[in-house]
C-alpha cells in the first residue's frame, strides 16, 4: 500500500493488470470449456462411430451364422460359402475389437480381453462346418454345430455388452445422440428378436413339425417384443429434430417386417408333419432375411445421424475454441498493448517530468527538459516546465551579472571613496598650513606694526636707539626672509592642492560617468524582471489550467494535479524570486541615483575649492612679491 501511496503509476499498472488479468481468467476460462466442449465431441464422435463400427461387426456375426447354417443345410457343397461365411465373421470380429481400440469408458480393457477369449474359443470350432459339409447333404445335422454356434453367440453377447457400454458413454454427451442411440438399440431389439424367429423356425420348415404350444407362446413373445420396439421407434421418431429419411426408412421397415411376420405366421400353420421341407431353405433364408436390410437400415441410419451430429458439434465446439482462443489472444494483446502505452505515454512522461523538476527545484538548470512526442498534456506541460527552466537559467545568469556588477560597484565606490578621503585629508593639511602659516604672518605684522609705532615715537630718540635700530632691522630682515620662505613654502603646497583637486575633479567625472552606465544597467535588469514576471504569470496560468483539467479527468488526472500543483508552486517560487530581485534592483537604481546626486556635488565641491585654492596661490604669491619688495 506504500509503494501505491507513493506512485500513481504504480497504481493505475497495478489497476490494469488486474483488470488484464480478469479479462485473460475469463477468456481462459471460457477457453477451456471450449477445448473441454471440443475434446467431448472427439469423444462423441469416436463413440459413436465405435457404436457403428460395433454394431454392424455384430451384424456380421449375426448374419453369418445364419448364413453357414443355412449353407449347410441347402447346399451339396457348402464349402464355398462356408469359407466367405468364416471370413466375414473373422471380419465382424476384428471390426468389433478395433472399435473397443479407439475408444474409453470403465469396462473397455475387461470386456475386449473377454472379447479376444471367446473369439478364441469360438474360431476353432467352425472346423465343425466344414467336417459336416463333407457328409451327403441328407445325413448333415445341424445340431453337431451346435458348439461353434453357442460360441459365437458368447462372442456376440460380449459384443452387445460393449455396444451397450460404448452407447451408454456417448448417451450423456448429446441429447440427440442419445435418442438416435435409443433409436438403434430398438432397431436391434426388433432385428435381433425377429432374427431369433428364422434361426429357431428354419428346422420346423425343414421337415414341416408342426409348432407346440411352448413355441407358439415363444414366438408371440418375440412378436410382441418386435411390435414393442417398432411403437417405441414411432414415439421416438415423433421429434421434430428428426429427418424425414429416418421416419420414413422406419415406417418401411415396420410395414415390411408386419408382412414377412403374417406370412411366416401362414406358413407355420401348413406345417403337418410330413418330413418334408414346407419351403426349400434358401426360399426360407430369402424371406426371413427380407426385412433384414431395412430393419438395419434404421439402425444404421440413426447411426449415421449420431455421427452427423456429433461431428456438427465437434465443428461448433472447434469453432468455439478458435474464437475463445482469439479471444483469449486479443485480451493478452489488449493487455500488452495497455501496458506497453502506459509506460510509454503516462509512466515514463511522468518520470521524465518529475526528474525534470527534481532537477529545477535543486537549481540545476543546464539540463534541457524532455520533450514528448506527442502532442498531449504531458507534452503541454514539459513545454510549459522548460519555459520555466530556461525562465529560470535566465533569472539565475541576471542574478550573477547583476552581483558581479554590485561587486564591481562596490569595488569603484571603495576606489571613490578613498580618493574623496585621501583628498579631503589633503586640503584639511593644506588649509591647517595656510591658516598656521597667516597666523605667522599676521603675528609678524603685527609685530612690524608695533616696531613702526615704536620707531614714530621714539623718533626723537633715533640717534639713542641707532644700535638698537639696526638690531631690530636686523632682526626685521631676518624675519622678512623667514615669511618670504613660508609664503614661497605655501604658494607651492596651494598650487599642489589644486593640482590634486584637478585630478579629484576628473575621477569624479569619471566615477559618475560609471555610476550612470550602472544605472541603466539596474534599468535593464528591471526590464527583464519584468518579463521574468510575466513567464511566472503565464505558467502559473498554465498551472491553473492543468488543475482544472486534472479534476475534469477525476482519479485518473489525479497525477496531472500533482504535477500541476508542483508546477504552480515553482511559478510562485519563481514570482518570489523575481520580486525580491526588482525590490533589490529597485535599491540599487535608488543608491546608484544617490551616488550619482553625491559624486556630483563632490565634484562641484572640489571644483569650488580648486577656485579657492587658485585665489589663494594668487594671494599668496602676491604676499609673496609684497614682502619681497
Amino acid at each position: 500500500m506504500a509503494m501505491f501511496k507513493k506512485s500513481v503509476s504504480s497504481l493505475l499498472l497495478t489497476l490494469m493488470a488486474l483488470l488484464a488479468a480478469g479479462a485473460l481468467a475469463s477468456t481462459a476460462i471460457q477457453m477451456v470449456g471450449a477445448f473441454g466442449r471440443y475434446s467431448d465431441s472427439l469423444e462423441t464422435e469416436r463413440l459413436a462411430n465405435a457404436d457403428k463400427a460395433i454394431f454392424n461387426g455384430v451384424l456380421a456375426l449375426r448374419n453369418n451364422r445364419g448364413d453357414a447354417q443355412s449353407a449347410l443345410l441347402g447346399e451339396d457343397d457348402p464349402r464355398a460359402k462356408l469359407g466367405a461365411a468364416e471370413k466375414a465373421e473373422q471380419a465382424g470380429h476384428d471390426a468389433i475389437a478395433a472399435a473397443l481400440s479407439t475408444v474409453d469408458f470403465a469396462r473397455r480393457d475387461e470386456l475386449a480381453n473377454t472379447l479376444k477369449q471367446r473369439w478364441g474359443e469360438a474360431a476353432p470350432k467352425f472346423q465343425l462346418f466344414y467336417d459336416e459339409a463333407k457328409l451327403p447333404r441328407g445325413e448333415r445335422k445341424i445340431d453337431r454345430t451346435a458348439a461353434w454356434y453357442d460360441a459365437v453367440t458368447k462372442v456376440i453377447e460380449t459384443a452387445n455388452l460393449a455396444s451397450t457400454a460404448v452407447s451408454n458413454r456417448a448417451w450423456m454427451n448429446d441429447p440427440f445422440i442419445a435418442r438416435m442411440i435409443q433409436a438403434r438399440r430398438l432397431a436391434w431389439q426388433v432385428r435381433d428378436r425377429y432374427g431369433i424367429q428364422c434361426s429357431t423356425l428354419r428346422p420346423n420348415v425343414n421337415t414341416s413339425k408342426p409348432l407346440d404350444e411352448a413355441q407358439k407362446q415363444t414366438v408371440a413373445g418375440w412378436n410382441g417384443i418386435v411390435t414393442a420396439g417398432w411403437t417405441g421407434m414411432a414415439e421416438l421418431l415423433a421429434a421434430p429434430d428428426v429427418t424425414a429419411d429416418l421416419v420414413n426408412t422406419a415406417n418401411e421397415a415396420r410395414a415390411k417386417t408386419d408382412g414377412v411376420l403374417k406370412q411366416i405366421g401362414n406358413l407355420t400353420k401348413t406345417f403337418d408333419g410330413s418330413g418334408r421341407p414346407a419351403m426349400p431353405a434358401s426360399e426360407w433364408n430369402a424371406l426371413c432375411q427380407s426385412p433384414f436390410a431395412s430393419i438395419v437400415a434404421v439402425a444404421n441410419k440413426a447411426l449415421d445421424q449420431s455421427i452427423a451430429r456429433a461431428e456438427s458439434v465437434q465443428q461448433k465446439a472447434l469453432t468455439n475454441l478458435i474464437v475463445q482462443s482469439l479471444a483469449f489472444l486479443l485480451a493478452l494483446a489488449v493487455t500488452l498493448a495497455g501496458v506497453f502505452v502506459v509506460r510509454n505515454r503516462l509512466v515514463r512522461p511522468v518520470r521524465a517530468i518529475l526528474d525534470a523538476i527534481a532537477r529545477i527545484s535543486a537549481r540545476d538548470y543546464a539540463t534541457p527538459v524532455p520533450q514528448s512526442r506527442h502532442p498531449d498534456e504531458f507534452g503541454t506541460m514539459a513545454a510549459a516546465l522548460e519555459s520555466l527552466r530556461e525562465s529560470a537559467a535566465t533569472a539565475e545568469r541576471l542574478g550573477q551579472e547583476r552581483e558581479s556588477q554590485q561587486a564591481l560597484q562596490l569595488a569603484r565606490s571603495g576606489t571613490v571613496d578613498s580618493a574623496c578621503r585621501s583628498f579631503d585629508d589633503t586640503v584639511q593639511a593644506v588649509i591647517q598650513s595656510v591658516v598656521a602659516s597667516t597666523r605667522k604672518l599676521d603675528a609678524t605684522a603685527t609685530g612690524v606694526r608695533s616696531l613702526v609705532s615704536e620707531s614714530s615715537s621714539q623718533t626723537a630718540a633715533v640717534s639713542s636707539a641707532a644700535e638698537q635700530a639696526t638690531n631690530n632691522l636686523e632682526t626685521i630682515a631676518a624675519a622678512t626672509e623667514e615669511l618670504s620662505a613660508s609664503v614661497g613654502e605655501i604658494s607651492a603646497q596651494v598650487q599642489s592642492s589644486a593640482r590634486e583637486a584637478r585630478e579629484a575633479v576628473s575621477q569624479a567625472a569619471q566615477t559618475n560617468a560609471t555610476v550612470e552606465i550602472l544605472d541603466q544597467t539596474a534599468s535593464r535588469i528591471g526590464e527583464v524582471v519584468k518579463m521574468i514576471n510575466a513567464i511566472a504569470g503565464q505558467t502559473n496560468l498554465l498551472a491553473l489550467n492543468a488543475t482544472i483539467e486534472a479534476a475534469r479527468a477525476g482519479e485518473a488526472g489525479r497525477g496531472f494535479a500533482v504535477v500541476a500543483g508542483e508546477v504552480k508552486s515553482l511559478a510562485a517560487q519563481t514570482a518570489t524570486a523575481t520580486e525580491e530581485i526588482s525590490r533589490q534592483v529597485e535599491e540599487i537604481q535608488g543608491a546608484t541615483g544617490q551616488a550619482v546626486t553625491a559624486i556630483r556635488a563632490i565634484g562641484g565641491a572640489i571644483s569650488g575649492i580648486d577656485e579657492k585654492m587658485t585665489a589663494i596661490a594668487a594671494a599668496v604669491e602676491e604676499q609673496r612679491a609684497a614682502t619681497t619688495e
